[in-house]
């Protein structure tokens, strides 16, 4: 039995990210986009008046993080490589840990975009229209920028994030789908820090092309599927989750692995009696916590604890 050990999370733009969660719940969030009014399918009721103070700083809080991201792909991604606007494809870049990844993206962006509309008193199902649509945005502009330098514009990627973006209103129109999330664990691996990152000049390997470190996993919350007859049997709060990951990167000698894990529904352990609470635990359910774990593929593996 391994034990597999994790570092904190290193990224600037997630960090911001969860700062963003925290900081919205803390305000008083409306309702959240994975909330019992969408599990028994009834529709939200009407705005009562949007704040347009709360719309102006989420509009605020959107451009400057996007001129933020326009920096950082500027100074890192695009500098010293422009070319001719152009596509292209690469199917075995990352393993595919990459497309997954853009795919969590999406799904998160909607949410973060979609909770911030509904603090500023949207309805939450145009707040979900709009937060998909500014999340396709967000991302569809650094896939058309990388069009314009060396990487080309990804198809791939392209399609991962438009499905990414809108699988929150899948979810929302389709109630089965709300059982099952996308979740995010990341530990740096030997790459992270070494000279060497994909297309980068003199540059270091960084959290988002070490996809050795990425695990991204699909949670299933098993309790919502059974039948009502059995589930007192299974806690609600307990999920299975499948993971993906890639090893040996930078070898020639890569392979993918299939993984599967116990997994928490955090909106189930952490009460839902405030808006902060409700939030946090929404926030907390987009990542994947330490638990007991088995790489099923390409061999059995045992973890007692990944995360």
């Amino acid at each position: 039995m391994t034990m597999h050990g994790r570092k904190p999370l290193e990224s600037p733009l997630l960090v911001f990210i969860l700062v963003a969660l925290l900081l919205l719940s803390a305000s008083g969030v409306a309702q959240p986009v994975r909330d019992s009014s969408l599990t028994s399918g009834r529709v939200a009721a009407p705005d009562t008046g949007i704040n347009g103070t709360r719309l102006a700083i989420v509009a605020g809080v959107t451009g400057g993080t996007m001129a933020a991201v326009e920096i950082y792909q500027a100074n890192g991604w695009w500098k010293d490589n422009r070319a001719p606007f152009h596509f292209r494809e690469d199917l075995r870049y990352g393993l595919w840990v990459d497309k997954l990844g853009h795919f969590y993206a999406g799904d998160l962006l909607t949410y973060l975009f979609s909770k911030g509309l509904q603090w500023a008193n949207l309805s939450e199902r145009s707040s979900l229209w709009i937060g998909a649509g500014t999340s396709l945005f967000f991302q569809a502009y650094v896939e058309v920028m990388d069009g314009f330098h060396t990487w080309g514009f990804d198809r791939v990627d392209f399609a991962t994030d438009v499905a990414g973006s809108f699988y929150p209103l899948l979810q929302h129109y389709v109630p089965v789908l709300r059982s099952f999330n996308m979740k995010f664990s990341y530990h740096p691996s030997g790459l992270l820090n070494e000279p060497g990152g994909i297309g980068f000049r003199g540059q270091q390997h960084l959290i988002f092309d070490d996809y050795e470190g990425q695990t991204i996993w699909l949670a299933i919350h098993v309790n919502d599927l059974l039948p009502s007859s059995m589930e007192k049997y299974w806690p609600d709060w307990l999920a299975l989750a499948v993971g993906y990951g890639a090893r040996n990167i930078a070898t020639s000698n890569d392979y993918s692995v299939v993984l599967l894990s116990l997994d928490y529904d955090m909106t189930k352990i952490i009460p839902s009696s405030t808006p902060f609470l409700k939030t946090l635990g929404e926030a907390l359910n987009f990542l994947h916590f330490p638990a007991p774990a088995v790489q099923i593929s390409p061999r059995a593996i045992w973890y007692g604890i990944y995360f």
